[in-house]
């Protein structure tokens, strides 16, 4: 400053906090309220000093939420200050702190710069069982040091357990979790490891809280097959997140299928099958003359779509393929695949040409269409070819014929596959079927007792073979026809609870 020059007015500095040790209280000029006051200190519109000279000389009480409010605004030099008085005897208060304020500051790197070198250092320096408490303090830093100290403690605690059965392992629990939030790779085998050996129960469910929260670090081929094998632990809790963990997997619906044929608890069935999400449905129905649909096919649809809580589409053979929207790949991109579903009775040239086709059209669409992995499509084989469709089938028309002679119609076919499988159906049904015949002819009917025979149309929805027997003069007066099988409510009760428990 010039000589001569006037001094600026000096205006004395009065701190707008007296901070005193009135027992567990803080007394604050004008306002006695303690969460003001805290929320006063948290944004910074205190002096820091008062209370750094408080907790240091023990003026003030180290309490939970006057650490938290001062931990997003400490220096360096501060926090060694402190660490290094008796504030820090405790470190219990010190925890619940870290608890509130660090999962919103730790990523901060003047936060980092203040607090973890000094927390490291004393946390070295500590005796047990403080040092483990100023390690769970420590463990929200993502940091090698951390974690390399996490592990070290967690196996010699693990050894000595493992040879001493009533070694105390209820101080240790903590820390399993927080070595997986420090999501080094080289923890994930010794996580799984302890996840699954028999110890005791809150060990292993702690080492599961821990690759839960490390679950994004770990490598794919070691973690899929654990989780999938602690799925069928005997404790449902344990077997129940090893299914939620699956299931936040990428792919995760892939990883959880091969679980609906093993032997679980019921509750965990129950989640599991909660969990699959259900791939869309395309069902590949014969059409009539111009892409028609049978009315009966959108029933099923629909109620079919509302069981599984996925798309259903139908596709008729003989118009184009239907306009799948957004919602439907979405649904196929959630499950990873879509399915193609041939509702066909027969294994005719549809079966043997058609279908393939189909198939490859959906592929190439399902890539077209793709953000991402393009969902695969699976191809289930055409409805009468499945074993118990047949068994249900021959079931269903013994029961309607009630003794009486009864004879099946099928449409024409050619090939020797074909013939093999009619030869087949034959036998499960109990006797061989006809071909329908010509227009205005009569199929071979049985004759026995002088009973009026039954007769099956063998087609899911209204046909032409149908309507040709319900012709007048076709079939010996008396004779019955069986609806079109998908207007017999048990076995279109049947067809649906099939069709709700696939993939």
């Amino acid at each position: 400053m010039h000589a001569g020059a006037a001094r600026p007015t000096e205006v004395p500095i009065r701190l707008p906090v007296r901070v005193e040790a009135t027992g567990s209280r803080l007394d604050v000029e004008g306002d006695a309220d303690r969460w003001s006051q805290m929320q006063l200190l948290r944004r910074g519109r205190q002096p820091l000093e008062p209370w750094i000279e408080g907790l240091v000389g023990g003026g003030v009480a180290p309490d939970a939420d006057v650490l938290a409010a001062l931990w997003g605004q400490l220096n360096r030099a501060a926090v060694e200050r402190l660490l290094a008085s008796a504030a820090a005897v405790d470190p219990s208060p010190w925890l619940q702190a870290a608890r509130q304020e660090l999962p919103a500051l730790v990523a901060q790197p003047a936060v980092i710069e203040a607090w973890l070198e000094p927390l490291l250092e004393h946390q070295a320096q500590a005796r047990m069982p403080e040092a483990l408490v100023w390690l769970e303090v420590l463990a929200p830093f993502q940091d090698p040091r951390v974690a390399q100290r996490l592990r070290r403690v967690l196996l010699e605690g693990s050894c000595t357990q493992a040879a001493d059965g009533d070694t105390d392992l209820a101080p240790l629990l903590p820390l399993l979790p927080l070595l997986g939030r420090q999501r080094q790779r080289q923890d994930a085998p010794l996580l799984l490891q302890w996840s699954l050996e028999p110890r005791p129960l809150a060990w292993r469910r702690a080492a599961l809280e821990g690759v839960a929260l490390g679950l994004s670090a770990w490598p794919l081929p070691l973690l899929i097959p654990a989780l999938q094998r602690l799925a069928e632990d005997l404790s449902a809790p344990l077997a129940s997140q090893a299914v939620d963990l699956l299931a936040r997997l990428p792919d995760g619906q892939r990883h959880l299928r091969p679980l609906a044929c093993r032997s679980l608890d019921p509750a965990v069935a129950l989640r599991l099958q909660r969990r699959l999400q259900a791939a869309p449905l395309v069902l590949v129905v014969h059409g009539r003359q111009g892409g028609e649909i049978p009315a009966v096919y959108g029933e099923l649809a629909r109620d079919l779509a509302q069981r599984r809580r996925a798309p259903v589409l139908l596709q008729a053979l003989t118009a184009e393929p239907p306009e799948a929207d957004a919602g439907f790949w979405a649904a196929a991109r959630r499950a990873g695949s879509l399915t193609l579903v041939p509702l066909l009775l027969l294994p005719g040239e549809h079966v043997r040409h058609d279908l393939p086709a189909l198939a490859s059209a959906w592929g190439a669409a399902a890539v077209q269409r793709a953000e991402g992995p393009a969902p695969s499509v699976q191809r289930r084989p055409f409805l009468g070819a499945w074993p118990d469709w047949q068994t249900r089938l021959a079931a269903e028309v013994h029961a309607a014929a009630a003794g009486r002679p009864w004879a099946w119609v099928h449409h024409p076919l050619q090939g020797r596959l074909a013939h093999r499988y009619l030869e087949h159906l034959g036998r499960v049904l109990g006797q061989a079927g006809q071909p329908a015949p010509e227009p205005g002819q009569s199929p071979v009917l049985p004759q026995e007792r002088g009973e009026a025979p039954l007769v099956l149309p063998l087609s899911l929805a209204p046909s032409r073979i149908a309507e040709s027997l319900n012709m007048e003069g076709v079939l010996p007066q008396a004779s019955e026809v069986l609806p079109p099988l998908l207007e017999l409510p048990s076995m279109r009760t049947f067809l649906l609870d099939r069709l709700e428990a696939l993939p």
